[in-house]
């Protein structure tokens, strides 16, 4: 990084709602220069330089001739990869905004491309930096909360017909895949961070309601490495909405659950109850039980009360100021394009079981299949829809 007075000099590419977590996590950073932005619209992009009191430029190239270390990336999806690709030619590290890429082949083509780049690409999950998710990955790492058997990953919210008015929106050309790539993959991705790495899924993904190309549910059955089974679920139809992840492990219950955003207090953790105690489990059914621990308890002996510290909210923000602080110490931020591979590869697999209805292990996921390049699997339209088909 070419940091002057030790700030880092950040562009931001893309002008659209989403682009204003961004500029706002940057310009709360003491550590950061906003030294302009470019979106294809320039007439908003001169309003959005305007309220943040940055510049807008005419051309991408207008703002890499400023030689920025740090550009974000904040436009639709299938713009991706080729606005990384101009970047990274000329030397500048990439803040890309999730998802990644709408394919493996892309993905792999960026990666090769930043082997040959003096920048770096780091993508945003931001859900991987609030306190409680470093805390859950610190300790399940180490095995201070047992063995991880099962788990449950939600991501159960609603979007009206009118969200997919934009013509980019709901199709498979403008956003790549439907809300397992667009929505879902916040928390299919926390949940990975967290499980580690999976093996098989069997999936069912249905367009139910909304006027797309794509589903709008899916769910999925995955077995991980360690041999734990987990499920899967993504909706854009659920009024109610909510985001919740859930590990039982042989030690307890670790569960998260929020919206858009988690603090400390939206987790929970719940021991396993002492053999005796288990032995009654079910012999009143229907009658009110109560709880045998949680997070509050404050037990010395209770691991996760005990690695309580700040609270760190899981929002732009918290991923944004921990890759400056990193950009300025010299030190690698974990969350970069590589290491959300894992989380692509999931989504794809998930496309892949559905469409072609089998079950589909991680190595399946090679250049010669369809899926590699397309969500879609590159399968004719009407049979992508009638096996979106819920009739």
């Amino acid at each position: 990084m070419n940091s002057r007075d030790g700030k880092v000099r950040v562009g931001i590419v893309g002008c659209g709602a989403i682009a204003n977590a961004h500029v706002l996590a940057y310009l709360s950073s003491p550590h950061v220069e906003l030294i302009g932005v470019f979106d294809s619209d320039g007439a908003r992009a001169e309003a959005f330089a305007a309220k943040h009191g940055t510049t807008a430029y005419p051309t991408l190239q207008a703002l890499i001739d400023l030689a920025p270390d740090l550009v974000s990336v904040a436009t639709p999806p299938g713009s991706h990869t080729q606005l990384t690709l101009a970047l990274l030619a000329a030397g500048c590290s990439v803040l890309l905004e999730k998802p990644p890429t709408i394919n493996l082949a892309d993905m792999d083509i960026l990666l090769a491309a930043e082997s040959e780049s003096a920048g770096s690409v780091y993508v945003v999950f931001q859900h991987r930096h609030g306190s409680g998710a470093r805390r859950a990955h610190s300790l399940l790492a180490s095995g201070a909360l047992g063995v991880p058997q099962v788990a449950v990953c939600e991501t159960l919210w609603f979007r009206p017909d009118s969200y997919f008015l934009p013509d980019w929106r709901g199709n498979w050309a403008g956003e790549g895949g439907g809300p397992t790539l667009g929505h879902g993959i916040h928390q299919i991705d926390l949940l990975l961070h967290l499980m580690g790495d999976w093996d098989t899924i069997d999936a069912k993904a249905s367009r139910i309601a909304r006027p797309i190309e794509f589903e709008d549910v899916s769910m999925a059955i995955v077995t991980f490495a360690n041999g734990a089974l987990g499920s899967v679920v993504t909706s854009l139809l659920s009024p109610r909405e909510t985001s919740r992840i859930r590990i039982d492990t042989t030690g307890g219950t670790l569960e998260v659950e929020h919206l858009y955003g988690y603090s400390d207090s939206d987790w929970s953790w719940f021991p396993a109850p002492e053999e005796v105690a288990a032995a009654s489990n079910g012999r009143d059914p229907g009658m009110a039980t109560t709880t045998h621990g949680n997070s509050d308890i404050g037990d010395a002996a209770n691991p996760w009360a005990v690695s309580a510290g700040t609270d760190v909210q899981s929002n732009h923000a918290a991923q944004i100021h921990h890759l400056i602080d990193d950009l300025v110490a010299g030190r690698p931020h974990e969350t970069t394009l590589s290491s959300t591979r894992p989380t692509m590869e999931f989504v794809t697999a998930l496309y892949a079981s559905s469409l072609e209805r089998a079950s589909i292990r991680r190595s399946d996921l090679t250049p010669d299949r369809g899926f590699y390049h397309r969500l879609d699997g590159g399968l004719d339209a009407d049979v992508v829809g009638r096996r979106l088909s819920v009739h």
